[in-house]
């Protein structure tokens, strides 16, 4: 009885991501900037998320309780790129879906007053460009606070 010859395939190893210690450094840099800029914000944190605009892992999104409905501040920034933007909404049974999208603007903050209701509110770092754009180390980020 002939057995049939196994020949599996060779391991491949994932890639590594190319690690820049200048660019590196670079985001670490502009994290730190982004986080005062996004601290800054008065009132009560309801969201707060941050992510790289480029490079090899790039963008963010997540969700939070809304404990109550009310009207809450949206503040955007990044800091070393533009062209990114975040979108930030809730999705209601039988209404239209219509996030609030904010332009990221590398020489400011971009901010708006939203009614949210009870429930779950999304942020999501909409990027510009393809996934293989070069690493720079821009970073962006969305702080959600309550206005009262």
């Amino acid at each position: 009885m002939n057995t049939p010859a196994f020949d599996p395939a060779p391991l491949s190893e994932s890639p590594q991501a190319y690690v820049d210690p200048l660019v590196l450094e670079r985001e670490v840099k502009n994290y730190a900037e982004l986080d005062r800029i996004l601290r800054a914000v008065p009132g009560p944190v309801l969201l707060f998320e941050e992510g790289p605009l480029d490079g090899p892992v790039r963008g963010f999104g997540t969700a939070e309780k809304v404990p109550a409905a009310g009207r809450y501040s949206v503040t955007a920034a990044c800091v070393g790129a533009s062209g990114a933007t975040v979108s930030v909404g809730q999705e209601h049974p039988g209404a239209p879906f219509q996030p609030t999208a904010l332009s990221l603007d590398c020489a400011g903050t971009s901010s708006q007053v939203i009614d949210l209701e009870k429930g779950y509110v999304f942020a999501h770092l909409v990027l510009p460009g393809p996934g293989d754009t070069p690493w720079t180390g821009a970073v962006g980020g969305v702080r959600v606070t309550g206005t009262g």
